[in-house]
């Protein structure tokens, strides 16, 4: 019997023989023959996610306090199953989730999750993951990203929920990056849609933005984040797609509310307003009850993380929302303005350039060179470019703190680094190709944009802001959308990264086929 770090606590690891079929049956017997009434029940599925080559995190959510069961087992040979006793469920989130270590690399693993408590135990849910490569490993990799999802009353949909990721199931990816704004907690879910024979299911929640909801009661901002979770989490093609996928989450602004940091006091759009800080404390709060995330020992708020996936992947996770100064202040060298903050800043730079990965992937929550933020002036820009469009000021983005990392990755010859992103809700793949240290040498990279998987559809990209010198390889708006990734250590011309662009119906966008060769 050994310790395996849970995200809410440690828990017990026993090793057990049995088959996971014949512990379904026993269960499902069981329950037939005298489960009581009152006993617990799953209510949002289960979950995968922060796999590594040797850890998982589960998780699952329940109707009233239980405690986490689960059961994992290799889905072909290998090692004896285990069973694992989980966090209690506490009335607060009803959600509960346990880390594994000790797993074997790159392995398909099949989990059984069930919950009990003095008044009975739960049915099972079975789901399933594989396990990341070992470093020194070479295999073809692949995932989807994405984000934006139930924003500007594009909720789920009567009889049709998010048909989106039913597309994204049938990929079969070895896993998700949630990219941010996986809920609009800013926003409600009326019945009626956005448009004529938009039908949505609706939620029974407010925006926490509506002034009915006190951000001094902490209770009352926990019951309106609960809800938008829960009611996101309650469809079934997204079930049905975690099941089968692990996933590495991160947030944006819509976590909380439209262009938040995390460090401000007020709310931009609502100064007069008491209580911003537990607005935020909660929507962090909830980002983590709600999702399979690997807390950190040191700082178990920390989002941004890293993860190796064999010898052609690394995958860095980025928190633009937690460090960043304010967005109306002027980018100037004596404001050492920032999205990231200093440590993750070093830490984004020292990872890159230490990476053996062919491919670095960086994750950002908000994109490079696309001008975004909320008018009127004074609320500034939210993303890293300036820009010069008609009512935003163009001078408060956050360039200087975004060209100084690219500056130090082109001395440094970083190589292969590609940013993915969501955020302004249309798709688009970008070139860059710019001698940030003045070397002769530039830097080459790319930007990949996807989104949304079901919110406000942009009908156009606008115009990108030049600092970085981007070139457009593909654009396009006014459509739900997903991007992939596969990356192929086979083909002729080396490790070879092949990206695409698929509508809800899982099609691929014309234009949208990119194949991306190393750099040596």
């Amino acid at each position: 019997m050994g310790e395996v770090s849970g995200c809410f606590g440690s828990v017990k690891q026993v090793i057990r023989g049995g088959s996971l079929i014949a512990l379904s049956i026993a269960l499902s017997a069981a329950a037939a023959r005298g489960a009581q009434a009152d006993a617990p029940t799953l209510t949002h599925g289960v979950a995968s996610g922060d796999v590594t080559d040797s850890t998982a995190v589960i998780w699952a959510a329940v109707d009233q306090p239980a405690e986490l069961r689960a059961r994992i087992q290799p889905i072909i040979g290998g090692e004896a199953a285990r069973e694992v006793i989980g966090s209690m469920a506490e009335p607060s989130a009803l959600a509960a989730a346990v880390q594994l270590s000790g797993l074997e690399s790159g392995t398909a693993y099949r989990y059984e999750v069930w919950f009990a408590n003095a008044a009975g135990r739960s049915a099972v849910e079975a789901g399933q993951f594989t396990t990341a490569p070992a470093e020194s490993t070479s295999r073809a990799v692949s995932f989807i990203w994405s984000g934006d999802l139930g924003g500007q009353k594009y909720c789920r949909r009567v009889e049709r929920g998010y048909p989106i990721f039913a597309a994204m199931t049938d990929f079969a990816p070895d896993f998700f990056v949630a990219n941010g704004d996986m809920i609009y907690a800013d926003n409600d879910c009326p019945r009626e849609g956005p448009m004529p024979g938009w039908t949505n299911v609706p939620g029974d929640f407010p925006s926490v933005t509506d002034l009915s909801v006190d951000w001094t009661d902490t209770a009352a901002i926990d019951a309106v984040y609960a809800a938008h979770w829960r009611y996101n989490r309650a469809d079934a093609a997204f079930q049905r797609f975690l099941r089968g996928t692990s996933m590495y989450v991160q947030w944006d602004d819509h976590e909380v509310t439209n262009d938040f940091a995390a460090r401000s006091t007020v709310d931009p759009a609502a100064p007069e307003r008491a209580g911003f800080a537990q607005l935020v404390a909660a929507g962090r709060r909830w980002l983590f009850a709600f999702h399979p995330i690997a807390r950190d020992r040191a700082e178990p708020d920390r989002i941004y993380r890293s993860v190796r996936w064999g010898k052609e992947l690394e995958l860095f996770i980025l928190d633009a929302r937690s460090y960043r100064s304010a967005n109306a202040l002027e980018d100037s060298d004596a404001n050492a303005k920032t999205i990231l903050g200093a440590e993750q800043r070093a830490w984004l730079e020292s990872g890159l350039a230490r990476s053996t990965a062919t491919w670095k992937i960086v994750s950002s929550d908000v994109p490079l060179s696309v001008p975004t933020g909320s008018v009127p002036d004074a609320r500034g820009r939210d993303a890293f470019a300036s820009g010069t469009g008609p009512g935003l000021d163009g001078s408060t983005g956050f360039e200087r703190e975004l060209v100084g990392i690219l500056k130090t990755l082109d001395g440094k010859r970083v190589r292969n680094v590609v940013f993915v992103a969501t955020d302004v809700h249309f798709a688009a793949q970008i070139r860059y190709a710019h001698d940030f240290d003045g070397d002769g040498q530039p830097l080459v990279f790319h930007e990949l944009i996807s989104g949304p998987l079901s919110a406000f559809r942009a009908p156009a990209p606008p115009a990108f802001d030049a600092t970085l010198r981007p070139v457009v390889l593909y654009a396009e708006g006014d459509i739900f959308n997903f991007g992939t990734v596969r990356i192929d250590p086979t083909a002729p011309s080396g490790t070879v990264l092949r990206t695409d662009v698929r509508d809800e119906t899982g099609a691929v966008r014309p234009g949208s086929e990119l194949v991306l060769s190393p750099q040596r």
